[in-house]
């Protein structure tokens, strides 16, 4: 396994999907859909490469475990885009802005 692999979002393969699906006008629906058929193929990648997740160490306790590997996130791959150069600085940050601001707010719990 190369180096870096365990803890890589987007594998070399990732990039290139991205290119050919990404629209300028994509909803955040259809990104959301597209990440988590990167999320699907990154796994199938993993398993097929014998890619084990990073380990890390519990802050309290000091055991060492993999720990879990998370989906492709829309904000990774606003930022894969300009890694891509699929899209311009500006238009990256642009995406990004736009991005938080109608990104779904955890929900605010009771005071206890």
């Amino acid at each position: 396994m190369p180096s870096g692999d365990a803890q890589r979002a987007w594998l070399p393969e990732m990039p290139e999907a991205l290119k050919t699906s990404w629209s300028e006008t994509m909803s955040w629906d259809e990104l959301a859909d597209f990440c988590a058929r990167m999320t699907e193929i990154r796994m199938q990648i993993r398993e097929e490469r014998g890619i084990q997740p990073p380990k890390t160490r519990c802050p309290r306790g000091g055991k060492v475990s993999r720990s879990d590997i998370s989906g492709v996130s829309i904000r990774s791959a606003l930022f894969a885009l300009g890694n891509s150069d699929i899209v311009t600085e500006d238009e990256l940050k642009k995406l990004d802005k736009r991005w938080m601001g109608c990104k779904p707010k955890p929900p605010i719990l009771p005071a206890q």
